[in-house]
């Protein structure tokens, strides 16, 4: 590990072999005065969990070209175990077919870290894919066993519907809903037990739209496993369902309120720790948008305060609850990725900016090719308030917080580094004095081609 350089370690590229790199991330600082040098071992949790798409370049998001790709590449889940080691730190990679399509949601964990989840919106490329448009479409949802993190194993396979774009597990660990673009199976939820999908999955249709054909981006699952919210990027509008299991295991699902209008593009949702507001990052994509995503102005973040859920599953209040829109932000340009931190008072986005664009392209500054984290404080009200907006030198992604709320985990599907190999895991320290603050760290972790989705488990 080389430290105060510019220069990554090149020790071995590839997907084989992950190795600490050490250098200035390139990231724009601001007001740090209380964040002394990070230590890799210091990012606290049990293992780092990313996926990698390997069929396509960054720039694909753009041009809908998959551009030159390594034929050996393939799909991955890597499991990278903490504290992180120098140089090199032990970790474990396996075969998972993924798309960079998805939001970051693509991917989750239960909460005991035992088992993951990951979608496939779009299979492998074959050999003659130039387009985004050649990839298969995707029907599955994987299940892979991390029991022993360094050992993951793929436990269970099972179709669920058409185009699954996003996961969620249920609290209790033994239900996994997705969300996909068939039309009246968007919402599925299937049993899970023992490593195995142990049921038939359960199909409904968005119920409570005027419309059977909208195309869901996100779900995700209240903190007390009795309600879901999804996210309808093409509608811009939250929907949430209240979830019931009967006596005999059936599964029911009725609307709790109405659909909520939060903006443009709501790419997915998260509900805060307390479970009283439920957090839209809005893209701000469109027809009406150059390049569909290249032209987006700021991007935005929604705070929706939920309405009460008395009564059974059966309840006409339930179904009348009122939700309401009380604070909205300004972040970075197209933040992708989103993530709360455990104490519910901080969010942050990675932000795509421009970096998706091809490097020829005409609307590149050269003096500004990466993307962006934005910080956001979030109040026990849900009132939200921007902190601060740190450039990166690379295109992120994914994001989550370590154990301890000290660390932000970023992807960066690609660098705009020369010394970079492949895609990286970068780090920033978080710091809460008179307010908050982000510093980049100066180490990174090499994880292969497109790392996309991320997530520490605690």
């Amino acid at each position: 590990m080389r430290i105060g350089t510019k220069n990554r370690w090149n020790g071995v590229s590839g997907p084989l072999m992950l190795a600490l790199c050490c250098g200035l991330s390139g990231g724009l600082m601001v007001g740090c005065q209380n964040l002394g040098p990070a230590r890799p071992g210091e990012v606290a949790g049990r293992y780092i969990l990313t996926i990698g798409d390997a069929d396509m370049a960054g720039s694909a998001l753009s041009t809908k070209e998959l551009g030159e790709r390594d034929s050996t590449a393939r799909d991955t889940m890597t499991v990278v175990t903490l504290p992180l080691q120098e140089p090199t730190t032990p970790h474990a990679q396996i075969e998972v077919s993924n798309s960079a399509l998805c939001p970051p949601t693509c991917l989750s964990v239960s909460r005991d870290g035992n088992w993951a989840f990951v979608v496939e919106y779009r299979g492998p490329a074959g050999a003659e894919a130039r387009m985004v448009s050649d990839l298969p479409v995707g029907n599955k949802l994987t299940a892979v066993d991390l029991r022993d993190p360094l050992r993951p194993v793929i436990s269970a396979t099972v179709e669920v519907s058409k185009e699954p774009i996003a996961v969620a597990v249920h609290p209790d660990g033994d239900l996994v809903a997705v969300v996909a673009q068939q039309a009246r199976q968007q919402i599925v939820i299937t049993p899970f037990k023992d490593g195995q999908f142990s049921g038939e999955p359960a199909a409904w249709p968005l119920i409570g739209l005027d419309a059977d054909d909208s195309r869901p981006s996100s779900i995700a699952w209240h903190p007390d496993g009795k309600a879901l919210g999804v996210t309808l990027q093409d509608r811009g509008e939250v929907m949430f369902y209240r979830f019931k299991r009967g006596d005999g295991g059936e599964l029911a699902l009725a609307p709790w309120g109405d659909p909520v209008k939060v903006g443009k593009s709501p790419m997915a949702g998260a509900f805060s720790a307390d479970g009283r507001h439920f957090i839209v990052n809005n893209l701000q994509w469109g027809d009406d948008v150059d390049g569909y995503n290249v032209g987006a102005p700021a991007g935005q973040l929604v705070s929706i305060r939920l309405g009460d859920m008395p009564g059974g599953l059966e309840s006409a209040e339930g179904g009348a609850a009122k939700h309401e829109i009380i604070s909205t932000a300004t972040v970075g340009v197209s933040p992708i990725g989103m993530a709360i931190n455990r104490e519910g008072t901080l969010i942050v986005t990675a932000n795509l900016q421009r970096s998706h664009l091809p490097d020829n392209d005409a609307r590149v500054d050269p003096n500004a090719r990466g993307g962006s984290i934005s910080a956001v404080a979030l109040s026990r009200d849900g009132t939200l308030t921007s902190v601060g907006e740190y450039t990166i030198n690379a295109m992120p992604a994914g994001i989550s917080f370590d154990a301890s709320d000290r660390f932000v985990c970023v992807t960066q599907f690609r660098s705009f580094d020369s010394n970079a190999v492949d895609g990286e895991l970068g780090f920033w320290q978080v710091g809460k004095g008179p307010r908050w603050e982000l510093k980049s760290a100066d180490f990174y972790v090499g994880v292969g081609k497109g790392p996309h989705g991320v997530l520490i488990v605690r």
